[in-house]
C-alpha cells in the first residue's frame, strides 16, 4: 500500500508542474515560418548571388594599362608615357553578357524549384508529425482503456469472480501497450525535431504540436492538365531552356573572337636632345587570330547546348509518366484509406463491444477479449498511417506537377 501512495503523490506533483507553452501550428503556419530568414532558404538563394557576380564579371570593361619607358644613350635620354585601352567593339562582350544573364535566369528557375522542394519537405515533415501524434494518442487511449479494464479484473479477482490468469494477462497487455506508446513518443520527438529544423527562429522542438485533423482531400486534376502545368511551371525544365539559349549566345561570342579587337595606345614622348621637346605617341594594335581561332570555345558552347537539350527532352519524356504514376498512387491510397476507415475501423469498434459483452457474460475468455482490443487499436493506427501515406503521395504529385492543389 505504501508504494502505491508514494506513486500517487509523485504523479500529483508532476501534474502541478507547469508544462512548457505549446506551439500549435497549422500547415499554413508551418509554411509561413519557412521565411526568407530561414538558413535553409538563404542557402538555396545564395546561388543567385553567385550567378549575379558572373553577370557583373562578363559586363565589365577591360582596364586601361599605363606604361612608362625611359631610354638613355650617349648622354641623350628619352621618356615615354603611354596609356593602352582595349576596345571591345566586336559585340562579343554583349553576347557574353546575354549568356551570363540567361544562366542567371536558369539559376533563378532552379532556385524556385528548390524552394518548392523545401516547402514540400516541410509539408512531409508536418504530415509525419501529424501521424506520430495520432499514433501516440491512440496507443495512450488504448493503454488507459486496458489499464482501466485490468483494474476491474483485479477487483473481480479479489471478490472471487475472476481468475488470477485474467488479471496477469491483462496487466501484461498493458505493459506491451506502454512499450509501444514509448516508442511512438520517440518517433513523435524525432518528427518534432525534423519539423523544427525548417524554422529560422529559436524554438523548442518538444513544444511543437500540429493540428490533429488532416484537411479533406480535394479532387485531383487530370493527367493532361497536370503535365501541361508542369511544362510551364517546373523550374528545372525552364532552367534547361535558358541554358540552351545561353549556349547559343556563347557560340556566337566564340565566333566573334575571329574578329580582331583593337587596342589603342596614346601618350607623350620627351627627349633631352636639343630643347627637350615633347611630342605625342599614338598606336593601334590588334591580335590576329591565326593559331587560336576559338574552336575550343565554340565546341564547348555547342556541347553545353546539346547536353541541355538532351536533358530537357529526357525531362519532358519522363514528366508525363511520373505524373501519371504519382496521380494513380494518390488515387489508390485515398481509396484504400477510405475503404479501410469505413469498414475495418467501424467493424473493429463493434468487435470490441461484442467481445466485452461476451466476456462479461462468461461466453468468451480473456484472450479473445484482448485480441479484440488489439484489433481495434491496430485498425485505428493503420487508418492513420493510410491517411498519412495518401497525403504524402499528394504532396509529391504537387511538387512534380508544380501545382499545389488547394
Amino acid at each position: 500500500m505504501r508504494p502505491r501512495v508514494c506513486c500517487m503523490a509523485a504523479a500529483f506533483c508532476l501534474m502541478t508542474i507547469p508544462a512548457a507553452a505549446q506551439v500549435v501550428l497549422s500547415e499554413a503556419d508551418a509554411l509561413a515560418r519557412l521565411s526568407t530568414e530561414s538558413p535553409r532558404v538563404r542557402a538555396i538563394r545564395a546561388s543567385i548571388d553567385i550567378a549575379k557576380a558572373d553577370v557583373m564579371a562578363s559586363a565589365r570593361w577591360p582596364n586601361p594599362r599605363v606604361t612608362y619607358d625611359r631610354e638613355s644613350v650617349a648622354g641623350i635620354s628619352e621618356g615615354m608615357v603611354m596609356v593602352m585601352q582595349p576596345l571591345p567593339i566586336t559585340g562579343r562582350r554583349g553576347l557574353e553578357v546575354h549568356a551570363a544573364e540567361a544562366m542567371l535566369d536558369a539559376v533563378g528557375q532552379r532556385v524556385g524549384d528548390d524552394l518548392r522542394r523545401a516547402r514540400a519537405d516541410l509539408r512531409l515533415a508536418y504530415v509525419a508529425l501529424q501521424a506520430a501524434q495520432a499514433r501516440e494518442r491512440e496507443l495512450t487511449r488504448a493503454r488507459d482503456h486496458l489499464q482501466e479494464f485490468a483494474g476491474i479484473v483485479q477487483r473481480r479477482e479479489a471478490a472471487g469472480d475472476a481468475a488470477g490468469f485474467d488479471r496477469l494477462r491483462a496487466e501484461r497487455e498493458v505493459l506491451d501497450l506502454e512499450a509501444d506508446r514509448v516508442a511512438a513518443a520517440v518517433d513523435r520527438a524525432r518528427a518534432q525535431a525534423s519539423l523544427a529544423a525548417f524554422f529560422s527562429g529559436p524554438i523548442d522542438p518538444s513544444t511543437i504540436v500540429v493540428a490533429d485533423a488532416m484537411a479533406p482531400p480535394a479532387p485531383l486534376p487530370p493527367v493532361d492538365a497536370l503535365v501541361e502545368h508542369a511544362q510551364t511551371m517546373r523550374g528545372e525544365l525552364l532552367a534547361l531552356n535558358r541554358e540552351i539559349e545561353a549556349a547559343r549566345f556563347q557560340a556566337r561570342a566564340a565566333d566573334r573572337r575571329l574578329i580582331p579587337e583593337p587596342e589603342v595606345l596614346g601618350g607623350t614622348k620627351s627627349s633631352s636632345a636639343g630643347r627637350g621637346d615633347v611630342g605625342g605617341v599614338f598606336t593601334v594594335q590588334a591580335t590576329i587570330p591565326i593559331f587560336d581561332r576559338a574552336k575550343a570555345e565554340h565546341a564547348l558552347a555547342l556541347a553545353r547546348g546539346a547536353q541541355a537539350q538532351a536533358r530537357a527532352d529526357t525531362f519532358r519524356l519522363t514528366l508525363a509518366s511520373q505524373i501519371a504514376a504519382l496521380r494513380a498512387a494518390a488515387q489508390e491510397r485515398r481509396a484504400a484509406a477510405d475503404r479501410y476507415r469505413t469498414s475495418a475501423v467501424l467493424s473493429a469498434d463493434q468487435i470490441e463491444r461484442i467481445a466485452q459483452v461476451s466476456y462479461d457474460n462468461g461466453e468468451r475468455g480473456i484472450l479473445e477479449l484482448l485480441d479484440a482490443y488489439r484489433s481495434a487499436a491496430s485498425a485505428r493506427l493503420r487508418s492513420t498511417l493510410l491517411d498519412a501515406a495518401a497525403r504524402e503521395s499528394e504532396i509529391e504529385l504537387e511538387f512534380v506537377s508544380g501545382w499545389e492543389i488547394p
